[in-house]
Protein backbone atom coordinates (compact mmCIF):
# COMPACT_ATOMS: atom_id res chain seq x y z
CA UNK A 1 0.00 0.00 0.00
CA UNK A 2 2.82 2.42 0.67
CA UNK A 3 4.89 1.80 -2.32
CA UNK A 4 1.16 2.40 -4.50
CA UNK A 5 0.45 5.34 -2.19
CA UNK A 6 4.18 7.09 -3.52
CA UNK A 7 3.53 6.55 -7.22
CA UNK A 8 0.32 8.12 -6.72
CA UNK A 9 1.53 10.67 -5.44
CA UNK A 10 5.26 11.15 -7.72
CA UNK A 11 2.27 10.93 -10.77
CA UNK A 12 -0.30 13.01 -9.92
CA UNK A 13 2.84 15.40 -8.77
CA UNK A 14 4.02 15.66 -12.19
CA UNK A 15 0.30 16.24 -13.59
CA UNK A 16 0.10 18.89 -11.02
CA UNK A 17 2.76 21.11 -11.79
CA UNK A 18 1.33 21.40 -15.06
CA UNK A 19 -2.26 22.34 -13.88
CA UNK A 20 -2.51 26.05 -12.50
CA UNK A 21 0.41 26.64 -15.63
CA UNK A 22 -1.61 25.31 -18.35
CA UNK A 23 -3.36 28.07 -19.11
CA UNK A 24 -0.85 31.11 -19.22
CA UNK A 25 1.00 28.28 -21.43
CA UNK A 26 -1.28 27.99 -24.30
CA UNK A 27 -2.25 31.68 -23.74
CA UNK A 28 1.68 32.19 -24.78
CA UNK A 29 0.68 30.69 -28.23
CA UNK A 30 -2.30 33.46 -28.82
CA UNK A 31 -5.26 31.02 -27.58
CA UNK A 32 -7.87 32.57 -26.19
CA UNK A 33 -9.61 31.69 -23.01
CA UNK A 34 -12.25 29.11 -24.96
CA UNK A 35 -9.51 27.83 -27.25
CA UNK A 36 -7.36 27.30 -24.03
CA UNK A 37 -10.91 25.53 -21.98
CA UNK A 38 -11.00 23.29 -25.67
CA UNK A 39 -7.21 22.17 -25.14
CA UNK A 40 -7.69 21.18 -21.90
CA UNK A 41 -10.98 19.18 -23.08
CA UNK A 42 -8.91 17.29 -25.35
CA UNK A 43 -6.88 15.72 -22.40
CA UNK A 44 -10.31 14.85 -20.77
CA UNK A 45 -11.53 13.38 -23.93
CA UNK A 46 -8.29 11.11 -24.27
CA UNK A 47 -8.83 10.09 -21.05
CA UNK A 48 -12.70 9.49 -21.43
CA UNK A 49 -12.01 7.01 -23.91
CA UNK A 50 -8.81 5.19 -22.81
CA UNK A 51 -9.88 4.95 -18.61
CA UNK A 52 -12.26 1.72 -19.35
CA UNK A 53 -9.97 0.25 -22.35
CA UNK A 54 -6.82 0.99 -19.40
CA UNK A 55 -9.43 -0.75 -16.92
CA UNK A 56 -10.03 -4.28 -19.03
CA UNK A 57 -6.57 -4.58 -19.88
CA UNK A 58 -5.73 -4.71 -16.13
CA UNK A 59 -8.03 -7.04 -15.50
CA UNK A 60 -6.62 -9.38 -17.82
CA UNK A 61 -3.60 -8.99 -17.97
CA UNK A 62 -2.20 -6.99 -14.34
CA UNK A 63 -2.96 -3.77 -12.89
CA UNK A 64 1.11 -3.41 -12.60
CA UNK A 65 1.71 -3.48 -16.49
CA UNK A 66 -0.75 -0.96 -17.04
CA UNK A 67 0.44 1.55 -14.08
CA UNK A 68 4.04 1.23 -15.71
CA UNK A 69 3.11 1.94 -18.94
CA UNK A 70 0.69 4.56 -18.30
CA UNK A 71 3.28 6.31 -16.51
CA UNK A 72 5.77 6.03 -19.67
CA UNK A 73 3.53 7.55 -21.79
CA UNK A 74 2.59 10.24 -19.29
CA UNK A 75 6.43 10.91 -18.95
CA UNK A 76 6.71 11.25 -22.68
CA UNK A 77 3.94 13.71 -23.06
CA UNK A 78 5.44 15.94 -20.42
CA UNK A 79 8.14 16.06 -22.88
CA UNK A 80 6.60 16.98 -25.70
CA UNK A 81 4.95 19.88 -23.81
CA UNK A 82 8.27 21.37 -22.89
CA UNK A 83 9.57 21.17 -26.80
CA UNK A 84 6.28 22.83 -27.85
CA UNK A 85 6.86 25.47 -30.35
CA UNK A 86 3.39 25.45 -31.94
CA UNK A 87 -0.26 25.15 -30.52
CA UNK A 88 -0.60 21.47 -32.11
CA UNK A 89 2.29 20.18 -30.38
CA UNK A 90 0.51 21.73 -27.16
CA UNK A 91 -2.56 19.86 -28.00
CA UNK A 92 -0.81 16.43 -29.25
CA UNK A 93 0.82 16.29 -25.43
CA UNK A 94 -2.65 16.93 -23.62
CA UNK A 95 -3.89 14.68 -25.68
CA UNK A 96 -1.43 11.34 -25.25
CA UNK A 97 -1.15 12.53 -21.38
CA UNK A 98 -5.32 11.96 -21.23
CA UNK A 99 -5.05 8.77 -22.96
CA UNK A 100 -2.50 7.39 -20.29
CA UNK A 101 -4.52 8.91 -17.11
CA UNK A 102 -6.35 5.71 -17.19
CA UNK A 103 -3.96 4.86 -14.92
CA UNK A 104 -5.84 6.45 -11.78
CA UNK A 105 -8.84 3.85 -12.15
CA UNK A 106 -5.76 1.01 -11.97
CA UNK A 107 -4.90 2.31 -9.03
CA UNK A 108 -8.18 3.00 -7.13
CA UNK A 109 -8.82 -1.00 -8.64
CA UNK A 110 -5.37 -2.32 -7.15
CA UNK A 111 -6.89 -0.71 -3.74
CA UNK A 112 -10.16 -2.56 -4.03
CA UNK A 113 -7.65 -5.96 -4.72
CA UNK A 114 -6.08 -6.04 -1.43
CA UNK A 115 -8.96 -4.65 0.86
CA UNK A 116 -11.62 -6.00 2.63
CA UNK A 117 -15.32 -3.90 2.15
CA UNK A 118 -15.07 -2.38 5.70
CA UNK A 119 -11.71 -1.10 5.56
CA UNK A 120 -12.31 0.16 1.54
CA UNK A 121 -13.35 4.03 1.89
CA UNK A 122 -10.30 4.77 4.23
CA UNK A 123 -7.93 2.95 2.33
CA UNK A 124 -9.42 4.53 -1.39
CA UNK A 125 -9.61 7.98 1.23
CA UNK A 126 -5.54 7.10 1.58
CA UNK A 127 -4.81 6.49 -2.31
CA UNK A 128 -6.80 9.80 -2.55
CA UNK A 129 -4.55 11.59 0.15
CA UNK A 130 -1.43 10.56 -2.43
CA UNK A 131 -3.52 12.70 -5.21
CA UNK A 132 -4.16 15.38 -2.96
CA UNK A 133 -0.58 15.23 -2.21
CA UNK A 134 0.68 15.96 -5.69
CA UNK A 135 -2.00 18.50 -5.95
CA UNK A 136 -0.41 20.33 -3.08
CA UNK A 137 3.03 19.84 -4.40
CA UNK A 138 2.77 19.65 -8.25
CA UNK A 139 1.56 22.71 -8.43
CA UNK A 140 4.02 24.61 -6.17
CA UNK A 141 6.60 23.67 -7.34
CA UNK A 142 5.28 24.49 -10.96
CA UNK A 143 4.76 27.85 -10.01
CA UNK A 144 8.49 28.21 -8.37
CA UNK A 145 9.55 27.06 -11.40
CA UNK A 146 7.89 28.89 -13.96
CA UNK A 147 8.53 32.36 -11.69
CA UNK A 148 6.24 35.23 -10.07
CA UNK A 149 4.93 37.01 -13.57
CA UNK A 150 3.22 35.62 -16.21
CA UNK A 151 4.78 37.87 -18.97
CA UNK A 152 8.07 36.15 -17.89
CA UNK A 153 7.31 32.91 -16.92
CA UNK A 154 9.64 29.70 -17.49
CA UNK A 155 6.88 26.89 -18.78
CA UNK A 156 9.52 24.45 -19.93
CA UNK A 157 11.58 23.79 -16.95
CA UNK A 158 7.81 22.70 -15.37
CA UNK A 159 6.90 20.25 -18.00
CA UNK A 160 10.45 18.76 -17.72
CA UNK A 161 9.92 18.36 -13.96
CA UNK A 162 7.28 16.56 -14.38
CA UNK A 163 8.23 14.30 -17.03
CA UNK A 164 11.24 13.36 -14.21
CA UNK A 165 8.74 12.59 -11.14
CA UNK A 166 6.52 10.42 -14.40
CA UNK A 167 10.02 8.66 -14.90
CA UNK A 168 10.71 8.04 -11.17
CA UNK A 169 7.08 6.54 -10.89
CA UNK A 170 7.51 4.22 -13.39
CA UNK A 171 10.94 3.16 -11.44
CA UNK A 172 8.77 2.54 -8.10
CA UNK A 173 6.52 0.54 -9.98
CA UNK A 174 8.99 -1.84 -11.62
CA UNK A 175 11.24 -2.01 -8.66
CA UNK A 176 8.99 -2.35 -6.20
CA UNK A 177 5.44 -2.78 -6.79
CA UNK A 178 3.63 -6.35 -6.61
CA UNK A 179 0.59 -7.28 -8.94
CA UNK A 180 -2.14 -7.30 -6.81
CA UNK A 181 -4.84 -9.04 -9.23
CA UNK A 182 -4.18 -13.44 -8.95
CA UNK A 183 -4.32 -14.68 -12.18
CA UNK A 184 -7.11 -17.04 -11.05
CA UNK A 185 -9.06 -13.97 -10.81
CA UNK A 186 -8.24 -12.40 -14.58
CA UNK A 187 -10.99 -12.12 -16.97
CA UNK A 188 -10.17 -12.68 -20.37
CA UNK A 189 -9.38 -9.05 -22.85
CA UNK A 190 -10.95 -9.27 -26.61
CA UNK A 191 -8.07 -7.67 -28.40
CA UNK A 192 -10.41 -5.88 -31.48
CA UNK A 193 -11.46 -3.88 -28.12
CA UNK A 194 -15.07 -5.75 -28.01
CA UNK A 195 -15.46 -7.87 -24.28
CA UNK A 196 -16.24 -11.27 -25.00
CA UNK A 197 -20.04 -12.43 -24.68
CA UNK A 198 -20.24 -13.11 -20.87
CA UNK A 199 -18.08 -9.80 -20.15
CA UNK A 200 -20.40 -8.05 -22.14
CA UNK A 201 -23.47 -9.22 -20.36
CA UNK A 202 -21.38 -9.50 -16.81
CA UNK A 203 -20.75 -5.30 -17.94
CA UNK A 204 -23.75 -4.05 -19.16
CA UNK A 205 -26.60 -6.25 -16.86
CA UNK A 206 -24.79 -7.04 -13.90
CA UNK A 207 -22.06 -4.17 -13.58
CA UNK A 208 -23.64 -0.79 -14.89
CA UNK A 209 -27.61 -1.35 -13.81
CA UNK A 210 -26.33 -3.26 -10.15
CA UNK A 211 -27.88 -1.22 -7.16
CA UNK A 212 -28.40 1.69 -9.34
CA UNK A 213 -25.00 2.48 -10.27
CA UNK A 214 -25.71 4.30 -13.46
CA UNK A 215 -26.77 6.92 -11.02
CA UNK A 216 -23.74 7.39 -9.23
CA UNK A 217 -21.96 7.72 -13.09
CA UNK A 218 -24.27 10.29 -14.10
CA UNK A 219 -23.67 11.70 -10.61
CA UNK A 220 -19.72 11.44 -10.96
CA UNK A 221 -19.93 13.01 -14.55
CA UNK A 222 -22.28 15.87 -13.46
CA UNK A 223 -19.88 16.48 -10.39
CA UNK A 224 -16.48 16.57 -12.15
CA UNK A 225 -18.36 18.88 -14.68
CA UNK A 226 -19.17 21.45 -12.01
CA UNK A 227 -14.92 20.99 -10.90
CA UNK A 228 -13.06 21.10 -14.43
CA UNK A 229 -15.30 24.77 -14.82
CA UNK A 230 -13.58 26.06 -12.10
CA UNK A 231 -10.47 24.22 -12.38
CA UNK A 232 -9.48 25.33 -15.83
CA UNK A 233 -10.76 28.79 -15.94
CA UNK A 234 -9.64 29.40 -11.86
CA UNK A 235 -6.05 31.11 -13.24
CA UNK A 236 -7.08 33.04 -16.07
CA UNK A 237 -9.85 34.57 -13.37
CA UNK A 238 -7.04 34.83 -10.45
CA UNK A 239 -5.25 36.82 -13.14
CA UNK A 240 -7.37 38.82 -14.58
CA UNK A 241 -9.22 39.98 -11.65
CA UNK A 242 -6.83 40.22 -8.91
CA UNK A 243 -3.47 39.62 -10.91
CA UNK A 244 -2.25 36.92 -9.29
CA UNK A 245 0.88 35.24 -11.15
CA UNK A 246 1.92 31.68 -11.61
CA UNK A 247 3.80 31.54 -8.32
CA UNK A 248 0.22 32.79 -6.08
CA UNK A 249 -1.78 30.54 -7.86
CA UNK A 250 0.63 27.78 -7.15
CA UNK A 251 0.25 28.45 -3.90
CA UNK A 252 -3.47 28.84 -4.19
CA UNK A 253 -3.47 25.15 -5.27
CA UNK A 254 -0.94 24.34 -2.59
CA UNK A 255 -3.67 25.47 0.12
CA UNK A 256 -6.51 23.74 -2.12
CA UNK A 257 -4.80 20.22 -2.49
CA UNK A 258 -4.05 20.51 1.56
CA UNK A 259 -7.56 20.59 2.34
CA UNK A 260 -8.04 17.90 0.22
CA UNK A 261 -5.55 15.69 1.71
CA UNK A 262 -6.67 16.34 5.57
CA UNK A 263 -10.27 15.15 4.79
CA UNK A 264 -9.28 12.40 2.58
CA UNK A 265 -6.26 10.60 4.61
CA UNK A 266 -7.60 11.76 8.30
CA UNK A 267 -11.32 12.45 7.75
CA UNK A 268 -13.23 9.49 5.14
CA UNK A 269 -12.43 7.13 7.26
CA UNK A 270 -14.32 7.97 10.40
CA UNK A 271 -17.03 9.88 8.46
CA UNK A 272 -18.11 7.07 6.63
CA UNK A 273 -17.79 4.89 9.89
CA UNK A 274 -19.85 6.89 11.46
CA UNK A 275 -22.73 8.32 8.94
CA UNK A 276 -22.04 5.50 5.56
CA UNK A 277 -20.76 6.47 2.01
CA UNK A 278 -23.53 7.87 0.87
CA UNK A 279 -24.90 10.44 3.48
CA UNK A 280 -20.64 11.68 3.43
CA UNK A 281 -21.04 11.67 -0.45
CA UNK A 282 -24.46 13.89 -0.63
CA UNK A 283 -22.41 16.07 2.39
CA UNK A 284 -19.91 16.62 0.35
CA UNK A 285 -21.78 18.00 -2.55
CA UNK A 286 -23.46 20.19 -0.84
CA UNK A 287 -20.20 21.87 0.92
CA UNK A 288 -18.74 22.04 -2.97
CA UNK A 289 -21.50 24.02 -3.53
CA UNK A 290 -20.82 26.06 -1.01
CA UNK A 291 -17.14 26.46 -2.04
CA UNK A 292 -18.82 27.46 -5.53
CA UNK A 293 -21.27 29.96 -4.77
CA UNK A 294 -18.93 31.70 -2.64
CA UNK A 295 -16.47 31.77 -5.04
CA UNK A 296 -18.80 33.23 -7.51
CA UNK A 297 -19.91 36.83 -5.16
CA UNK A 298 -16.28 36.97 -3.73
CA UNK A 299 -14.63 41.09 -4.70
CA UNK A 300 -11.44 40.82 -2.58
CA UNK A 301 -8.65 38.29 -3.18
CA UNK A 302 -8.44 37.22 0.22
CA UNK A 303 -12.04 36.16 0.46
CA UNK A 304 -11.18 33.31 -2.27
CA UNK A 305 -8.69 31.57 0.22
CA UNK A 306 -12.03 31.20 2.74
CA UNK A 307 -14.20 30.23 -0.48
CA UNK A 308 -11.64 27.63 -1.54
CA UNK A 309 -12.52 25.53 2.11
CA UNK A 310 -15.66 24.53 1.82
CA UNK A 311 -14.87 23.83 -1.92
CA UNK A 312 -12.16 21.51 -0.93
CA UNK A 313 -13.69 19.61 2.05
CA UNK A 314 -16.39 18.47 -0.97
CA UNK A 315 -13.69 17.59 -3.21
CA UNK A 316 -12.20 15.99 -0.64
CA UNK A 317 -15.19 13.88 -0.05
CA UNK A 318 -16.51 12.78 -3.12
CA UNK A 319 -14.60 10.59 -4.93
CA UNK A 320 -13.24 8.09 -2.30
CA UNK A 321 -16.70 7.24 -1.20
CA UNK A 322 -18.92 7.40 -4.18
CA UNK A 323 -15.73 5.07 -5.49
CA UNK A 324 -16.30 3.06 -2.65
CA UNK A 325 -20.24 2.77 -3.02
CA UNK A 326 -19.63 1.43 -6.50
CA UNK A 327 -16.25 -0.75 -5.61
CA UNK A 328 -18.96 -2.66 -3.58
CA UNK A 329 -21.03 -3.70 -6.42
CA UNK A 330 -18.83 -5.33 -8.45
CA UNK A 331 -17.35 -8.98 -8.36
CA UNK A 332 -13.27 -8.85 -7.51
CA UNK A 333 -12.79 -9.66 -11.28
CA UNK A 334 -14.92 -7.33 -12.68
CA UNK A 335 -13.38 -4.31 -10.10
CA UNK A 336 -11.07 -3.03 -12.89
CA UNK A 337 -13.66 -2.26 -15.82
CA UNK A 338 -16.11 -1.06 -13.62
CA UNK A 339 -13.76 1.34 -11.51
CA UNK A 340 -12.79 2.12 -15.37
CA UNK A 341 -16.24 2.85 -16.31
CA UNK A 342 -16.67 5.45 -13.12
CA UNK A 343 -13.18 7.20 -14.05
CA UNK A 344 -14.49 7.30 -17.61
CA UNK A 345 -17.77 9.09 -16.38
CA UNK A 346 -15.55 11.49 -14.51
CA UNK A 347 -13.39 12.13 -17.64
CA UNK A 348 -16.50 13.12 -19.53
CA UNK A 349 -17.74 15.63 -17.27
CA UNK A 350 -13.84 16.68 -16.93
CA UNK A 351 -14.28 17.06 -20.88
CA UNK A 352 -17.47 18.86 -20.34
CA UNK A 353 -16.75 21.53 -17.83
CA UNK A 354 -13.90 23.02 -19.88
CA UNK A 355 -15.65 22.68 -23.00
CA UNK A 356 -18.04 25.95 -22.45
CA UNK A 357 -15.73 27.32 -19.29
CA UNK A 358 -14.13 29.54 -21.21
CA UNK A 359 -17.29 30.84 -23.55
CA UNK A 360 -18.72 31.71 -20.14
CA UNK A 361 -16.11 33.35 -18.82
CA UNK A 362 -15.11 35.71 -22.01
CA UNK A 363 -18.96 35.96 -23.51
CA UNK A 364 -21.49 36.05 -20.28
CA UNK A 365 -19.37 37.03 -17.04
CA UNK A 366 -16.26 36.27 -14.96
CA UNK A 367 -18.24 34.85 -12.39
CA UNK A 368 -20.68 32.84 -14.63
CA UNK A 369 -18.19 29.28 -14.54
CA UNK A 370 -18.50 29.41 -10.35
CA UNK A 371 -22.16 29.76 -11.03
CA UNK A 372 -23.81 27.36 -13.07
CA UNK A 373 -21.40 24.83 -11.51
CA UNK A 374 -23.25 25.62 -8.07
CA UNK A 375 -26.32 25.04 -9.92
CA UNK A 376 -25.52 21.83 -11.37
CA UNK A 377 -24.85 20.14 -7.92
CA UNK A 378 -28.37 20.29 -7.50
CA UNK A 379 -28.85 17.20 -9.76
CA UNK A 380 -25.72 15.59 -8.65
CA UNK A 381 -26.90 15.47 -5.22
CA UNK A 382 -30.32 14.65 -6.11
CA UNK A 383 -28.76 11.09 -7.76
CA UNK A 384 -26.59 10.03 -5.06
CA UNK A 385 -29.68 10.38 -2.55
CA UNK A 386 -31.48 8.13 -4.93
CA UNK A 387 -29.05 5.60 -5.42
CA UNK A 388 -30.43 2.51 -4.13
CA UNK A 389 -28.44 0.57 -1.22
CA UNK A 390 -27.93 -3.23 -0.34
CA UNK A 391 -29.15 -4.42 2.49
CA UNK A 392 -25.82 -4.90 3.63
CA UNK A 393 -24.72 -1.16 2.77
CA UNK A 394 -27.98 0.16 4.51
CA UNK A 395 -26.68 -1.47 7.40
CA UNK A 396 -23.66 0.44 7.21
CA UNK A 397 -25.40 3.90 6.94
CA UNK A 398 -27.16 3.32 9.75
CA UNK A 399 -26.36 5.84 12.64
Amino acid sequence: MLILFLIVFTGLAGFGIILPLFPFYAERFGASPAVITWTMSAYTLAQAIATPVWGRISDAYGRRLVLILTMIGSALSYVILACADELWLVLFSRVLGGLMAGNIATAFAYVTDITTEDERSASLGKIGAAMGLGFIFGPAIGGLLAGAEVETANYVLPALAAALLSVVATLGAIIFLPESLARADRKPFAWSGVPTADAQQNLSLATVNRQGLLKLFIAAMIFYTAMSQMESIFPLWANDLYGMGPRYIGGIFFYLGTIVVVMQAAMVGPLTSRFGDRQVAIASGVFFAIGLVALAILNASWQVWIALLPFGIGVGLFNPTVSSIVSKACSVNERGAVMGKYQAASAWGRFFGPLWSGLLYSKISLAAPFALAAVLMLPAVFLVALYRRSPAEQGADAI
